[in-house]
């Protein structure tokens, strides 16, 4: 290839360039890899590239590149002299071997020898390329562009860091842009290269802008990141990519297990049943607790032991007095428990028995598990009965609890010592206002959904090595599933001194129409693995243990009762059926209301013209902003106004009117109810797009209540908490 003399230097400028970005490349290897010697590698690039240089003809190049690739593995493998008969066949030998490996395709038992000529052969192809692209087509950008990308990446998923690097590869990457467009401008002009006084106003610019921009960039503050490191999450990924239980798992399957020393991570859907359930009310399965939290997940400061109870679980749950309890029943029917090799149960349960078989129990009352025999065998039983003394918690009560002696509750005041500060004082900040337990800890409950904290299953972050599970959460992604609502919940209760801990168990499940699984008239549900589920007790020692739903979406399941009335969360109903008829949905009003401006000369006082018109144009501004806060937020401003109304009335023209205002909600968040299609088909698509049968259950009280003309007064409850669950997940 022949260049005109007058251009070489530019040639040599951009190929040397692009020798120098080359190294870039060379230089992390030692650190994130096994590669070892990379000097050598750094002395046989410099030698291939200064021959590509050379303009020498090709016959007299590539001898000497070879010979260079022969010497470079001759210093690192070979013991006879070089290129000596012997060292010939150590070569052969060598190449023969590692060619049967290839052929074979076993890429692990290549050796070090061949994986070594295979990188030299890739560096002498590479100087021939990149003088191809830099001295003679100058078109440098697409390689810069990948030193960049390579740079970066190995900064942000390796432990090298490329800071330096990335300085050196910005000054080469400007220096080697702005020479080459000085020869596209030559070209282009068809002028003559400049003389060396004319080339110093040339390049003297350019110097000045990279030495400007790389001083600047370098010495300039630097941002904390916004978003967390995602190499834990890609490292836990590759980790977990077959699903299982155990600590550091990335994209898993929901269902239960029993090691959560390392939370976070998204988790893929599980359908598969766990368990049927029969009970006259709707309620949450309790398997186990956990006290210590480590900061990336829970383990527990005991082990405690199991009690033989004989099928006695009232050492549970133990409420004083001012605990009215109401009795009820359940059953459970095990379908495909999975790693849950323990007993399900509820609130207030007292005792289990089985009619198939003899059933033994043993209970542990420091971690809250119940496991089971059958006729003297470790199994669980096909199917049990539970006996409920279901408690109605006292709200009045526990507002009582103020500043109470907590010196019995250590294990469940504890944090680790590397807790970042600002988790205590978020928590303090939540609960200054608030002078009792109660009020603190339904505050911090409540402090998720009133924040914009949303419910993620899939890009869920992993905290890194030096990062707090609920630290993470909470300043940085704001975004996952029970476990980081729950444990959050619990470490800032306890950093106000508030004894809590975290538990395991299951949601109640998906209503069930008409499948008859158990004997009786009772409510039946179907419990999945994608119900598994924690949630938070909270210690009131005038009450005892008393669960907490922070997680945005979810209900609490239990009663609590305000003197003498009790706020039921739970559901009880008949068996529906659904036949929903096709309607049509009803555009909702929008607007806001304007405020007059008054004068000023009424208040005695006159404003110069300027200041008018800065007034108008400030109110004009503060009342677009108005306007458009309340457009953004009308279906949260709405939502309100409407579940205020169908919580206090119980007739069909409010159900109708908030059924409608769901459907338009739905509508606008891309759940839209298609020409033809009916309203059971249209439940069915929700339900299937938020993972449960809310919406199939409320629009089958909704056909009953307009068609059949039937009062919802007997169902009100269940109707608005269906409403209500349907309204928290579409605003999620």
């Amino acid at each position: 290839m022949q260049i005109a003399k007058n251009e070489q230097w530019i040639s040599i400028v951009l190929y040397a360039g692009s020798m120098l970005l080359l190294l870039e490349w060379i230089s992390p290897l030692d650190e994130v890899t096994n590669t070892g010697f990379t000097s050598t590698f750094v002395m046989y690039i410099v030698l291939c590239f200064i021959l590509s240089a050379t303009l020498l003809p090709f016959w007299i190049v590539s001898p000497i590149k070879l010979i260079g690739l022969l010497f470079v593995l001759h210093q690192l493998f070979f013991e006879p002299a070089f290129l000596s008969r012997d060292w010939f066949a150590l070569f052969w030998g060598e190449l023969q071997l590692n060619l049967s490996y290839l052929l074979a395709m076993e890429w692990v038992a290549l050796t070090s020898f061949f994986r070594t000529f295979l990188f030299l052969i890739l560096l002498w192809m590479l100087s021939y390329l990149l003088y191809y692209w830099f001295a003679v087509r100058k078109k440098p950008f697409s390689f810069i562009l990948f030193t960049f990308v390579y740079l970066t990446v190995l900064d942000t998923f390796t432990t090298f860091d490329a800071s330096t690097a990335i300085i050196r590869a910005f000054i080469i990457g400007v220096a080697i842009m702005g020479v080459a467009y000085l020869q596209h401008l030559l070209e282009k002009e068809n002028m003559r290269m400049p003389a060396m006084r004319a080339m110093v106003m040339w390049i003297a610019p350019l110097l000045l802008v990279i030495g400007f921009s790389t001083i600047i960039g370098y010495a300039s503050p630097k941002f904390d990141p916004i978003w967390p490191d995602p190499v834990p999450f890609i490292q836990s990924t590759a980790e977990g990519s077959g699903f299982g239980d155990g600590p550091g798992v990335g994209v898993q399957k929901i269902g239960y297990g029993e090691n959560d020393e390392r939370l976070g991570g998204g988790f893929v859907q599980d359908d598969t049943t766990v368990f049927y359930a029969q009970s006259n009310k709707s309620q949450y399965w309790k398997v186990e607790t956990k006290d210590t939290y480590t900061g990336k997940g829970w383990v527990r400061s005991q082990d405690g032991q199991f009690d033989q109870t004989n099928g006695s679980l009232e050492v549970l749950h133990t409420y004083p007095e001012v605990v009215n309890l109401e009795e009820g029943s359940a059953e459970v029917q095990f379908v495909e428990p999975g790693l849950l090799n323990k007993l399900v149960y509820t609130y207030g349960a007292s005792r289990v028995n089985s009619a198939n078989g003899e059933l033994g129990t043993g209970v542990n009352v420091v971690t809250g598990e119940v496991l089971s025999t059958v006729n003297g065998q470790d199994s669980l039983p096909d199917q049990y009965e539970i006996d409920i003394q279901r408690p109605l918690f006292p709200v009045n009560d526990m507002k009582e609890v103020t500043n109470v002696d907590n010196a019995d509750m250590e294990q469940y005041l504890q944090l680790p010592d590397d807790l970042p500060d600002r988790v205590v004082r978020l928590a303090e900040e939540i609960t200054s206002e608030h002078g009792n337990r109660y009020d603190q800890a339904k505050a911090i409950e409540d402090f998720f959904s009133n924040n914009g904290y949303l419910y993620e299953t899939q890009d869920v972050a992993v905290p890194g090595q030096d990062e707090d599970y609920v630290d993470q959460f909470l300043f940085e992604t704001q975004a996952g599933y029970c476990d980081n609502f729950s444990t959050s919940m619990v470490v800032m209760l306890r950093a106000v001194d508030i004894p809590a801990r975290w538990v395991k168990g299951f949601t109640e499940g998906e209503r069930l129409m008409g499948e008859n699984l158990f004997e009786g008239s009772q409510p039946e549900f179907e419990v999945t693995n994608n119900n598994a589920h924690s949630w938070v007790e909270v210690y009131f020692p005038n009450v005892g243990w008393v669960p907490f739903e922070p997680t945005v979406g979810f209900d609490n399941q239990s009663t609590f009762r305000y003197g003498d009335t009790d706020d039921d969360n739970t559901s009880s109903e008949e068996d529906l059926e659904l036949d929903q008829p096709e309607t049509e949905m009803p555009e909702l009003d929008e607007g806001a209301e304007q405020e007059d401006e008054s004068g000023a000369a009424a208040a005695g006082w006159s404003i110069s013209k300027p200041m008018k018109y800065t007034l108008i144009g400030g109110s004009a501004v503060l009342l677009g902003l108005i306007i458009w806060l309340l457009i953004k937020k009308r279906l949260r401003i709405l939502s309100k106004w409407k579940g205020k109304k169908l919580e206090q009335s119980a007739d069909t023209d409010t159900f109708t009117e908030g059924y409608q205002f769901l459907l338009q909600a739905l509508a606008q968040k891309g759940l839209m109810l298609k020409q033809g299609q009916t309203l059971r088909e249209f439940a069915v698509d929700v339900d299937r797009w938020f993972g449960h049968g809310n919406m199939s259950q409320l629009t089958a009280y909704y056909e009953r209540a307009i068609y059949r003309e039937e009062s919802i007064k007997e169902n009100h409850s269940e109707v608005y908490q269906l409403w209500n669950r349907l309204v928290n997940d579409i605003l999620a």
